[in-house]
């Protein structure tokens, strides 16, 4: 979805790659404690540690996104570390980093950054808190464009779950040419090559 939301993506990511050579981790419309689009280029191992671990909870850093807004050091966070998280953050090359928090219309973009040589220079830490910014505002001014209807939004989740489009259309109580139909503006407002891929990323915009 992020070739949908930031123009020149590829290049923006490529910044992002250079800055932070120890990985990232991309949130967009965070609320709940779920973003609406999540990448994470952080390392397989990093992440898996995290996983086993369940680091969420504890991660001072995590804390910092979820309560605060700008941006920050990781080395200059005060909140508790009682778990260990960014020493053992740092045995998988994360051992300088930055956070970034923007809020839109109530919802948490962020981004966490790291390298394994030295700490960002201000001159990126203000490249990538203007970055952030923008891409919040973006990714709001890109989910009031898609306008689906409640109809389209019936029609996408009725098929989610693999039904077909038959049984669909009688739990919907319409013809299965007017399902059709909705799955159709559905696919066009959602820029999805058909109607599974379409089905696919609502689910994955939290939209059904």
């Amino acid at each position: 979805m992020i070739e949908l939301v930031i123009p020149n993506h590829e290049d923006e990511l490529a910044v992002l790659e250079r800055i932070g050579n120890g990985g990232f981790i991309l949130g967009l419309g965070l609320k709940f404690g779920k973003p609406d689009f999540c990448l994470n280029r952080y390392s397989d191992a990093w992440t898996k540690k995290y996983e086993q671990e369940n680091y969420f909870f504890g991660d001072p850093m995590t804390v910092w996104t979820m309560a605060r807004t700008g941006m920050i050091r990781w080395s200059e966070c005060s909140l508790p570390d009682l778990r260990g998280v960014m020493a053992d953050a740092a045995t998988h090359g994360l051992v300088y980093g930055a956070t970034f928090v923007e809020v839109v219309k109530g919802k948490r973009s962020f981004l966490s950054i790291a390298r394994n040589d030295r700490e960002l220079t201000d001159a990126e830490m203000e490249l990538l808190m203007g970055r952030v910014k923008a891409w919040a505002n973006l990714f709001t001014s890109y989910w009031k464009t898609i306008g689906l209807t409640q109809g389209e939004i019936d029609a996408l989740a009725s098929i989610k779950g693999g039904a077909n489009q038959d049984d669909a259309a009688e739990t919907l109580h319409i013809s299965r040419s007017a399902l059709r139909q909705r799955l159709s503006t559905a696919q066009v407002k959602l820029r999805a090559p058909n109607s599974v891929s379409a089905v696919a990323r609502a689910a994955q915009m939290g939209i059904i």
